[in-house]
């Protein structure tokens, strides 16, 4: 009886931890978006310079590996569509749209999570066992206004940001490098307009969903620690897997859905 009851019993816990979790990260949400109702003006000026320094860290420090990875893939799936493509049509079709729609959201999210998901879980996983975010409340100050808000914003506004530079890096450098090694019956402009508008607002769709999942997860495993610095590593442990876990199934569903 037990190795049947077993199995069932881990699926029942990994259920119950999912969906608290989940109910956890919308509650989040609601309190992000609830406090621009409530709170409109206040604070404005704390909340507009955490943003522009989570955006500074989030997206503009991440142009550089942003830049290598967009131009290693783009010229890896540009070579590879053209060698494996007959038409000259359908190797710049198929490889704009891979590239775009399928790789560089994924991509990004990657950067995101490796780069300021995780320092975000460490960060607010300090600041909770220094006490500061207990003295934030005792202040009177909302979480939601000055943690989620600003991270939720830098992180929506850096991936967006990264996803166009991305694009033109991937698609135009990778056309020029694989172009400057070989020959290439197309030219960029076919490699560019081969993305369609739907196809491109897609990508930015699938973008803002993965930056909102990581940052409010990341969060959510930030405040998880209760009392042990060796609780640290754990949560970012935690932030990592679930958050690329929520970014595969929305990717998942975005794809078949939109």
């Amino acid at each position: 009886m037990n190795v049947f009851l077993g199995p069932i019993r881990w699926l029942g816990a990994t259920a119950i931890s999912t969906l608290r979790t989940l109910a956890e990260v919308f509650g989040l949400l609601y309190g992000a978006c609830a406090v621009l109702v409530f709170t409109r003006f206040r604070g404005f000026r704390i909340v507009l310079q955490i943003t522009v320094q989570q955006t500074l860290f989030t997206g503009v420090h991440a142009l550089p590996i942003v830049s290598l990875a967009s131009l290693a893939l783009g010229s890896l799936i540009i070579s590879q569509v053209q060698g494996l493509a007959g038409g000259v049509i359908n190797a710049a079709d198929i490889s704009a749209h891979v590239f775009a729609v399928e790789v560089l959201p994924l991509v990004v999210a990657v950067i995101i999570l490796g780069r300021s998901g995780t320092a975000m879980c460490v960060e607010l996983a300090n600041m909770k066992l220094a006490g500061e975010l207990d003295a934030l409340r005792a202040m009177g100050v909302p979480l939601e206004h000055v943690i989620v808000l600003p991270r939720l914003l830098a992180g929506v506004i850096s991936g967006l940001m990264l996803t166009v530079y991305g694009f033109a890096v991937g698609l135009g450098g990778g056309y020029w490098l694989v172009k400057s090694v070989g020959s290439l019956p197309f030219a960029v402009e076919a490699l560019l307009n081969a993305v369609r508008e739907e196809e491109l607002i897609k990508t930015l769709i699938k973008v803002f969903f993965f930056s909102v999942a990581i940052v409010l997860v990341s969060i959510r495993e930030g405040y998880s620690v209760e009392a042990s610095p060796r609780e640290v590593p754990q949560a970012t442990t935690r932030a990592v897997v679930r958050s690329m876990a929520l970014v595969f199934v929305l990717n998942t569903l975005i794809s078949v859905f939109l």
